[in-house]
This record gives C-alpha cells, structure tokens and sequence, in this order.
C-alpha cells in the first residue's frame, strides 16, 4: 500500500490459477482493492488455466453454456484493461471475453522439441500427432512455427448408441523411417485419450517413441496409467504447483518435464 498519491498513474496486474470460484472470489476482491487506490488506472488479468475452460458449449438440453453465460460475464463486469490466457481450450474466450489476449504454447513446445531431438535435422524425424480434427489448427501453427511437415489427425470410433469411443485410430508413415510421434494438446486431465493414441500408434509401430506436450498438467488419475505408453512428459504448473509427485504415485525428472508457467507467460 502507498499512502500518498504517485505522480503517475500506473497499471497493475493480477495472475492467479483460476481454477474455481475461490479464485474468482478472490480476483474480483483484489481487483476491487486496487480500484480504491487514485494512481491505479488499469488493471490487468493474468490466468494461465481457465476455468471452465472445456464447458465451452451445451452439451445437452436444458444446460448452459458455461464459458459464455456464467464465467465470462462476471469477469467482463471487473473492466480489466486485458485478460491474457496461456494456450485457451478453444476460440469461444475469444468471442465472449473483453480485451482479451490469447498467449501460445511455443515456448513450451520449443523447450520440448529441444529436448526430444536437438540434433541436426530434427524436424524431418518428428511427426506432430493432432488428438483430433478439432486440436488440427493449433498444431498446424505450431508445426508452421518449428518448421515440421508432418502432421498427422487421429479420430475415434464410436458405438453410435452409447457413444462410447470402440477405439482410436491414426494413419501410419513410413514404417522404414525413425520417427518420434509428438502428441500435443493445450489440457491433460485422466490422460486416457493420449494413452489409447499412444497404444493406437505403437500397435502399428512398436519400436516409435511417444511423447506428449500438454499445456495444462492436471493428471487427476496420477501418472501411473502413462507408465511404459507413453515415453516422456512435457507440461507446466500452469494448473497446480508440481513440486512433490509423490501423490501421483510416480516421479521422475526423466520421466515428467516440468516448465515453470512464469518462464513462458
């Protein structure tokens, strides 16, 4: 707190995990504080995760869109001068948040690509895996970024009745070529959709390494079920702070690839 005014008007900013109404409570309170003060003249929103940030449609009749009609509103009302999210889920912030700023996920896949092969020709030996048609844009960007022409999209088979996946597939290149598989995706919550990839992608070619860069590190199944799947881990705390595995029921620094979210956003 400064007791007297400054001599010029300054622009403060708040980050913050917004991953529940604690947090959201708790960003309105400080920016309301701030507003008390005469020299703040803006202030701006850092969250890393958003929250609700998959309840970007109705998923059934009678629910609500959770981003459009719950979340975002109340955040528009606090007249932040920007709001800046590392890696959104989807372009729905986009549309309904105010002065918003969406912050790519390069830094984090740059620091990953550099660690799996940085070695000449690197590129070439990569393959960058979409886990569907939906995550496509996000990864041609990042495969422009980096210069990697190969790409490929994996769908999922459903039982049309229950609507539950039967099984993932994904094409398959060149199976003369050494090729790392790099699955990338902006939120890893359970992990089962990377897990039945990876299975999906070793079935073809059980000799590939798999590895995978989430933005969004939530592992709420711990990391036991991407044991001897999936070869490495690449994420950040943008979620929750990852300082102990111990409740994951599995660490290795070889293993998981932490980035601190404040290196990159």
């Amino acid at each position: 707190m400064v007791d007297t005014d400054l001599p010029q008007r300054i622009t403060v900013s708040i980050t913050s995990r917004l991953n529940s109404f604690r947090d959201l409570e708790l960003i309105i309170c400080a920016n309301q504080a701030l507003r008390e003060f005469s020299y703040v003249e803006n202030v701006k929103l850092n969250v890393p995760y958003f929250l609700g940030a998959r309840s970007d449609r109705k998923f059934e009749a009678g629910t609500s869109n959770y981003l459009k009609t719950v979340i975002c509103p109340i955040i528009n009302s606090q007249n932040f001068s920007r709001v800046t999210v590392l890696d959104p889920h989807s372009d729905v912030l986009e549309a309904c948040l105010n002065n918003y700023h969406k912050h790519n996920n390069h830094r984090l896949v740059k620091d990953a690509l550099t660690k799996i092969d940085n070695k000449d020709g690197a590129q070439s030996r990569i393959c960058l895996v979409s886990p569907d048609a939906g995550a496509y844009k996000k990864i041609f960007d990042v495969a422009k970024e980096f210069k990697i022409d190969k790409i490929v999209t994996a769908s999922k088979v459903r039982d049309i009745k229950t609507g539950k996946i039967l099984r993932t597939e994904i094409p398959t290149l060149d199976q003369h070529e050494e090729i790392t598989y790099v699955i990338i995706d902006d939120i890893c919550d359970g992990g089962r959709t990377f897990i039945e990839l990876a299975k999906a992608i070793k079935d073809s070619r059980p000799s590939a390494k798999v590895h995978l860069i989430v933005t969004h590190g939530i592992f709420s199944a711990g990391l036991k079920p991407f044991k001897g799947i999936i070869d490495q881990i690449y994420t950040t705390n943008s979620y929750r702070d990852i300082n102990s595995m111990n409740e994951f029921g599995m660490f290795n620094e070889n293993y998981l690839h932490l980035v601190n979210q404040t290196n990159i956003f």
